[in-house]
């Protein structure tokens, strides 16, 4: 019986691990969704853009937002357990 109780323990103990890790890969691909979408809006911005200044403005977001996303689908690819 108490190892039973233990056993049900440590199961539920891994279970909120994986639960988390779950969680955690659902988030990110909101995040990286949001963050394509965004990538997309300043795509369309910067082609309809014709002053100098704000053409660089686009340029320096799209930059920031690229390396974001690399970032974060490599953090994705980390997180993903390996199919076999």
């Amino acid at each position: 019986m108490k190892i039973e109780k233990l056993l049900h323990k440590l199961q539920a103990f891994f279970n909120t691990d994986n639960h988390k890790k779950r969680q955690h890969i659902e988030e990110l691909k909101k995040i990286l969704l949001k963050l394509k979408k965004k990538e997309l809006k300043i795509t369309h911005a910067l082609q309809q853009a014709d002053q100098d200044c704000l053409i660089k403005h686009y340029q320096t977001e799209l930059e920031i937002i690229r390396a974001q996303r690399k970032k974060g689908i490599e953090v994705l690819h980390q997180l993903k357990p390996p199919k076999t």
